[in-house]
């Protein structure tokens, strides 16, 4: 038994509820029997505020607090478990010794930043094993990446994958989700709508003192993901490359991009970096859930590979503090909005070119039931090229329904036998 630990576990018995409201999110995370739950995300994104929900959950149940056994390992009373000298059972021995009886009863460890423990994924497995218990991760996205888990943890563990605030959460944490969400007030969701463009779903960007501060809290959470997740993580160094890389990522939000441009413009910033090196910079950057790039409809690996690909970022307030641009950006930023809603949603995700060179934004799901959307601001100056994409799609594809997310226009049109749907965003967004 380790004093040190035993006060820290006690102590959080006693301050298990959160000290500020939650806002409850969507994801629900179900747990699996002798699983680990592993929760992970980009930082700042709210996975220990998640782990928190889950707690007060438990303790509305009727479970007692002395079988809940919190810890944030990334504090600094707890170093020396960081030593490779460190055995990590020390913490389920610490606990047990305080609670013997509990050895025959379920216990639920929540561990917050795992990473720090030594040799953790082998005592994650031995106390899965040999106790009755849950056990919930979270942690940097750098050390737990998915296919790292489920490598350390052989299969013994269930991920999550957390995203920053949608649209519905946004309204939640504003406190004014219901009228929105039964769309009994237009002018509230257009008002909402216009804030969460705005504001982004970042959590901690929301609580701000001034809204003035946002840029500065995005660029900030961008520089520790480069450092910490990036360049420390993977001992990279092209320090500055990967800075600049980053920063025109970020201003291509919804565009078409290529390794060969992007190679070309660091080139001619004497910020050379290789093709083979950018493309593995752009894997390692989906991977801290900074930003993810869609390729083209293809089952064709060859075809994917050389034609260009879209970039989104995790949240599309945190790519325009990055912004160059003095344009109207909002169809961008909304086209970001669909495709990060669209994984949560779990999707399969492609953009498609029609034979006549049409570009259709998403092509999601399999061919059995493929879903065609086309994003745009509105449809007022783009509406016959829109439309003539999506009808070309539909008839290469086989569909018969597609749709159009717009800002705030709604209809039905029928071309040739074939229904588009225009949906406005707020709407779109807030459907289950």
């Amino acid at each position: 038994m380790n004093e040190t630990l035993l006060f820290i576990i006690t102590e959080n018995q006693k301050h298990l509820e959160n000290p500020y409201p939650i806002v409850k999110r969507d994801l629900e995370i179900l747990p699996v029997p002798r699983k680990a739950t592993v929760v992970i995300g980009i930082r700042r994104c709210g996975k220990s505020t998640l782990m928190r929900e889950r707690i007060e959950r438990l303790l509305d149940e009727g479970v007692e607090r002395e079988n809940i056994c919190y810890i944030d390992f990334s504090d600094d009373r707890l170093a020396f478990l960081r030593s490779p000298d460190a055995e990590p059972s020390l913490i389920s021995d610490t606990y047990y010794h305080r609670y013997p009886q509990k050895h025959e009863e379920r216990v639920y460890f929540f561990f917050d930043e795992i990473q720090y423990v030594n040799r953790w994924a082998q005592f994650v497995n031995r106390l899965q094993t040999s106790q009755q218990c849950e056990v919930y991760l979270t942690g940097s996205s750098a050390t737990l990446l998915s296919f790292e888990i489920a490598t350390e943890l052989g299969g013994r563990s269930f991920t999550w994958t957390l995203m920053p605030f949608s649209f519905r959460e946004f309204l939640r944490f504003r406190g004014e989700a219901q009228e929105i969400v039964d769309f009994s007030s237009r002018d509230a969701a257009k008002s909402a709508f216009s804030q969460y463009l705005k504001q982004g779903g970042m959590p901690e960007s929301l609580i701000l003192p001034a809204q003035m501060m946002a840029g500065q809290y995005h660029q900030a959470l961008v520089n520790d993901v480069l450092v910490r997740d990036l360049l420390l993580r993977y001992n990279i160094p092209h320090a500055v490359q990967v800075k600049r890389l980053i920063q025109i990522l970020m201003n291509s939000m919804s565009r078409l991009v290529t390794v060969n441009k992007l190679k070309q413009r660091l080139a001619g910033e004497q910020k050379k970096l290789s093709g083979e090196l950018i493309s593995e910079y752009l894997d390692k950057m989906a991977d801290c859930f900074l930003l993810f790039t869609v390729p083209i409809r293809s089952y064709n690996l060859a075809v994917q590979a050389v034609n260009p690909k879209k970039v989104y970022a995790i949240d599309h307030a945190l790519a325009m503090a990055f912004t160059e641009s003095t344009g109207d950006n909002r169809g961008f930023c909304l086209e970001n909005m669909v495709y990060i809603e669209l994984r949560r949603r779990a999707q399969q995700i492609f953009y498609y070119k029609t034979k006549r060179g049409g570009e259709i934004d998403f092509a999601v799901g399999p061919d059995h039931s493929i879903l065609l959307i086309q994003v745009c601001w509105e449809l007022r100056h783009t509406r016959d090229r829109e439309i003539g994409a999506l009808t070309d799609a539909m008839e290469e594809l086989e569909c018969s329904e597609a749709q159009i997310v717009t800002a705030w226009e709604e209809e039905t049109i029928v071309v040739d036998g074939k229904t588009i749907r225009v949906i406005p965003a707020y709407k779109w967004l807030l459907k289950r």
